[in-house]
This record gives structure tokens, sequence and C-alpha cells, in this order.
């Protein structure tokens, strides 16, 4: 009897997030904002939003949720953009679920990036990029940076034991036409 009931309370509540959901994609509207501070930097505030709801499997709390924002990169523009995931609130996240979450963004945007590898020493994370990497920089510098951007902001935001994010290719340091990462440099810090 109290299974029946957890289990329809759990239906109940996500149907709600789906309608919730279906409300927030249907009265969303984009706004476009200039990415510039005054002083001609570029801002990190997001200006749009889009939400994907992964339901979860297994003994989940009753259905309780938490949910997850990651950065991906909206090609019309060429900008920052945020995603959000709801995921069961025992799940623990890791830098590597949000290097996939922010990857999966990605090939949804037809660019593809290959990591090799995702590590953390020192409360540092590393994320090792396969060599494809620099034809990608060659190509666009500005995505570029918005490709080590989204990885870098999502894992700081989600993942409360890494205090910083940097990058390698091919095992060596991250070294392009317009980044270096040389000596173990950190790309972005808390």
């Amino acid at each position: 009897m109290k299974k029946d009931i957890r289990l329809a309370v759990c239906i109940v509540a996500i149907i709600l997030l789906v309608i919730l959901c279906i409300y927030v994609l249907l009265s969303e509207k984009e706004k476009e904002e200039d990415l510039t501070d005054p002083n001609g930097t570029e801002n990190r505030n997001v200006p749009t939003q889009r939400i994907i709801v992964v339901p979860t499997t297994g003994n989940n709390n009753g259905g309780v949720l938490k949910s997850v924002r990651y950065y991906v990169i909206k090609l019309s523009g060429l900008k920052l953009d945020t995603a959000e995931t709801a995921i069961g609130s025992e799940v623990t996240v890791t830098p590597e679920m949000i290097s996939e979450y922010v990857s999966d963004a990605l090939e949804d945007e037809e660019i593809n990036v290959a990591i090799n590898a995702i590590s953390v020493k020192d409360n540092i994370c590393i994320i090792d990029f396969d060599d494809d990497m620099k034809s990608t920089a060659k190509k666009d510098q500005k995505l570029e940076k918005l490709i080590l951007d989204a990885y870098a902001m999502s894992i700081i935001d989600n993942c409360d034991d890494v205090e910083g994010v940097t990058f390698t290719i091919s095992g060596k340091a991250y070294s392009t036409d317009s980044i270096r990462l040389d000596g173990g440099k950190v790309y972005l810090k808390k």
C-alpha cells in the first residue's frame, strides 16, 4: 500500500515537472544581450536558458530531484547559453558527468570535441583534449574560447571540490595560436 502511494506521488511529481518544463519552454523569450561590459571585456552572464529534464532511475528518495546547470554554445550569435538537467538528489556530481553534458550539447550544435581524459589533482580539474582541438582553435578562436569557457564554468559551478580548471592537448600543455596554458597555468579559478 505504501509503495503504491509512493509510486503515485512520484508519477504526479514527474508529470508536474514535465508540465512546468513545457510551460517554461513555450513561454521563454530569447533576450539578446550584449556580452560585453563597459570595460570592453567579455561578460560571462548568460542571456538565455534551455531546460532539459532527464528522468532518474532507481531509488531517488521518493522523487526528490536537484538541478544541474551547465554552459553550452549557441552557434547563432556565437555565444554561451545555459542548459539545466534534473538529476536524482542522491547522485554525486563529478567533472566527468558535467563534461559529458557539455560535450553532448556541443554535439547537438555539430561542434565535435574529443576528450581523452579528465582528472582532478590538488583540486584542479584537468581536461585533456585530443589533437583535433588544435584544428578547431585554428578555424575559429572565438569558438575555441567559448568551448573552454563552457567546460570550465560548468565544472566550477557544479563541482564543490574543484577550485580551478585547466586544459591540455594529448597530455601536453594546452597551446594554440590564441591560448597558452604552459607550466600548469589554470584557465579558470573559483
